[in-house]
């Protein structure tokens, strides 16, 4: 099978966040793709399988299957536009968070996604204690059922780059089905910024996170009045895409960049 690496959400290469790409040619076992995902070590590995007009695609954490991934999307799409010479202008994926498509825009590639609606919720305390922060720091704090995100905003966003979770106090709340937590706050070169942590999956923090925007657009696109607007995630790494809603759907559009490519052999 062929295997790609791939920064997604910028366009230079060692920036944005690395994905994994395997193009499958025919069913191998779950327990191969998260073998295959453990050693590739990414935040997620995206594998790819053509079913008819449509695609099959899921996504592996290291330690677990996830149910949505934007950067790891984009990552495959620009694999079948760029490497494998996919001719139309977009692509169908069939996941399990239902049919997803990726198209070939003026900004790069357009994802589009379901709407995560965050609601106000109490954040637990392990998960505040972690942060090393003070309460009157905390605009608001939100949870996405859809998604199984908290969302913390905070007041100073000179406070996001400069945050070091303690990942072994968060880890100290452990609900079923938790995926991670965002932290926000207003922008001054982009309308919002951001930072995704997620040791519940076994990603202490991913670079650049498309499923945590499709939460955040609707959240700052209600606060700001606008549908469409441009975020940076201020990981190390760091990484910009552009966010625009339409009813319950949210476009997310980015680039991104071969690091290699190589084939696989396995025995499954």
């Amino acid at each position: 099978m062929k295997l790609y690496q791939v920064d997604s959400f910028t366009s230079q290469m060692f920036k944005g966040n690395p994905a994994g790409v395997c193009i499958l040619t025919q069913d191998i076992p779950e327990e191969a793709m998260r073998a295959i995902a453990m050693e590739m070590n990414l935040s997620e590995t995206a594998f790819v399988r053509q079913e008819g007009l449509e695609h099959s695609l899921r996504w592996f954490t290291p330690t677990h299957e996830v149910a949505l991934c934007g950067h790891a999307t984009l990552a495959a799409a620009h694999v079948m536009f760029r490497e494998l010479g996919f001719k139309g202008m977009e692509i169908k994926f069939r996941t399990k968070s239902g049919l997803l498509t990726a198209r070939k825009s003026s900004g790069g590639i357009t994802l589009d996604f379901p709407v995560g609606n965050p609601e106000p919720a109490e954040l637990p305390g392990a998960i505040f204690d972690s942060l090393g922060i003070s309460r009157d720091s905390i605009e608001a704090t939100l949870f996405c059922r859809t998604r199984n995100k908290f969302l913390v905003h905070l007041k100073d966003p000179a406070q996001i780059p400069k945050i070091s979770p303690d990942f072994g106090k968060m880890l100290e709340y452990q609900p079923a089905e938790l995926i991670g937590l965002i932290i926000t706050a207003k922008g001054e070169k982009h309308d919002f910024i951001s930072r995704f942590f997620a040791p519940w999956v076994g990603v202490n923090e991913d670079p650049v996170t498309g499923s945590s925007h499709t939460v955040l657009a609707p959240y700052w696109g209600k606060l700001l009045g606008k549908t469409k607007l441009t975020a940076h995630q201020a990981s190390k790494r760091g990484g910009e895409m552009t966010v625009e809603l339409k009813d319950d759907r949210v476009f997310l559009t980015g680039n991104a960049v071969t690091v290699f490519g190589t084939e696989l052999n396995i025995t499954c």
